[in-house]
């Protein structure tokens, strides 16, 4: 019984509320560098690295990807942004024939009270500073849960793909400091305050459209 349990949401995770098939891609994030010196530099650096590869497929339309930011403070939507414009969205970030050179990364770099975000989506790179807590306790965690394997993600859908956080500390567990749970709990972000207290954390979401 509970197998049968088990098939039935795993077929049903891939149709939407009208009984459509939802199409998807399949995605793992990795983190930091095989080559040890670079593991011990970007340690020393503060600095975090989180690569997404894809396995192949082929679409039948031509999807797009967007990519959006949003900061929160105190549990508050403070601030909310469009990495790329819609116009360039739809003409250099094609996502149609995807295969294991598909690829898309962020590198975090601190610098006092702030911290630069370097982007690589599907080749195209560019930087953006972000203001944050003068506190050397962030981390850059994968925000799609993969857990090291692939998973799907389905089009026409928004989910966090990164998020650079402040850490979860448990009264309960005094010294402790927790990333993992902020996004493999399934609690959504604008009740992470709520829930968790953390204070400060971006998220970046990405959406596979398919019009």
């Amino acid at each position: 019984m509970k197998f049968l349990t088990l098939l039935f949401l795993a077929v049903f995770s891939f149709y939407n509320v009208n009984g459509q098939i939802v199409d998807s891609v399949q995605a793992k994030a990795e983190y930091g560098s095989k080559i040890k010196d670079l593991q011990m530099l970007m340690h020393l650096e503060h600095t975090d690295y989180y690569k997404v590869n894809f396995l192949k497929k082929t679409f039948k339309k031509a999807p797009y990807l967007l990519f959006t930011t949003k900061e929160y403070l105190k549990g508050i939507l403070v601030k909310k942004d469009t990495l790329v414009p819609l116009d360039f969205a739809k003409e250099y970030l094609k996502f149609k024939n995807v295969d294991s050179n598909t690829l898309l990364s962020l590198v975090t770099k601190p610098k006092g009270d702030s911290i630069t975000f370097h982007y690589n989506l599907l080749g195209f790179e560019f930087s953006k500073s972000y203001k944050r807590i003068l506190r050397d306790d962030y981390s850059l965690r994968d925000g799609l849960v993969t857990n090291g394997s692939y998973k799907n993600i389905p089009v026409n859908t928004t989910m966090p793909l990164f998020v650079y956080s402040l850490p979860y500390e448990d009264p309960k567990r005094p010294g402790y400091k927790f990333y993992c749970a902020l996004t493999a709990d399934g609690v959504s972000p604008d009740k992470w305050w709520l829930k968790y207290k953390v204070e400060h954390y971006i998220i970046v979401e990405l959406k596979i459209v398919i019009n």
